[in-house]
């Protein structure tokens, strides 16, 4: 082969070896998003519209009473639970885990009358920390409670944050305490999640 043929395969060859290289190159580039979508999260507020935080005084009753629950990274399992009154011992709490259908079922038969839950609002995380977020959920169940700064809404936004760094963003979710003093439940879930881009709400 003489020389002019030789640089003539040379100039051929230097574009397919750099498009080779240029795609090792970018196939890295794609595995974080894909490693992202496998680990993404979900998180749900299941509220009991009728209950009365305030026991039945004053024109803002009923205020409303909402539980939590998130999905167990991107497995099929949920856990999910509530503080439910006032104590903040961890015998108040409710905390457990079970199926998508077992944690509706839970919600939904768990009361009756003006305490029973009734709907849930979701919203999809890109991320999960899911032991995290469980050792939150059994710090609030001993962690006390204060109507005004540490309650249902606020524990249930606490465990959130645990579970995905996104979720403190407020524009993913609300600051329960924008003025120091936390918010009724019916608001923030009726009038708040939806500006969050929170689903639609849906029964139990």
């Amino acid at each position: 082969m003489n020389r002019s043929t030789t640089k003539k395969h040379r100039t051929f060859l230097t574009p397919l070896l750099l498009t080779a290289v240029l795609s090792a190159t970018a196939a890295p580039l794609i595995a974080p998003g894909t490693a992202e979508a496998a680990t993404g999260g979900r998180v749900c507020l299941v509220l009991a519209p009728n209950s009365v935080d305030l026991d039945g005084r004053g024109p803002a009753a009923p205020v409303g009473h909402i539980g939590w629950a998130f999905r167990n990274g991107s497995g099929s399992t949920w856990t999910y639970g509530a503080t439910e009154n006032k104590t903040g011992r961890p015998q108040a709490t409710f905390l457990t885990t079970g199926s998508w259908s077992r944690m509706l079922h839970n919600f939904r038969t768990r009361h009756t009358g003006k305490q029973r839950y009734v709907k849930y609002r979701c919203l999809s995380t890109p991320s999960a920390n899911v032991a995290k977020a469980q050792r939150a959920a059994r710090t609030s169940a001993g962690n006390g409670y204060s109507l005004t700064r540490n309650n249902c809404l606020t524990k249930s936004v606490d465990i959130f944050h645990a579970y995905a760094p996104w979720l403190n963003n407020t524009r993913h979710l609300p600051d329960p305490k924008p003025h120091g003093i936390s918010l009724f439940p019916n608001h923030y879930y009726n009038d708040l999640l939806p500006k969050a881009g929170w689903s639609g709400t849906a029964n139990l």
